[in-house]
């Protein structure tokens, strides 16, 4: 899976059908000092280059560094019947700093 995108950077410059893939997810289960009220997130992270080929190899140098990109931790509800990549895709899709977003 992956996506393209157009996106915005953190110091203002924007780049046009970016390709990000995610490669992996997780979910953890977060609990109270005292081990109540456990909350379930799932964790993943996004990797953009500059367009499909850059990614070939995955060096590091390849790779754009977007802080509101990068990194995320939303809530997951466990009866959810999605796989989370799905789930991960989903949300990332909805981030405000990605436009014109298309599955790759």
């Amino acid at each position: 899976m992956a996506i393209t995108a157009n996106l915005e950077l953190d110091n203002g410059l924007a780049l046009t059908d970016c390709y990000i893939i995610i490669p992996t997810v997780y979910v953890r289960k977060f609990t109270d000092e005292d081990g109540s009220n456990p909350v379930f997130k799932l964790i993943y992270d996004a990797m953009i280059y500059k367009d499909a080929t850059k990614r070939v190899g995955s060096l590091i140098q390849n790779r754009i560094s977007c802080k509101t990109i990068d990194h995320f931790k939303i809530d997951y509800d466990t009866s959810a019947s999605d796989n989370p990549f799905v789930l991960a895709y989903t949300h990332l899709k909805t981030n405000g700093n990605l436009s014109n977003v298309a599955d790759a």
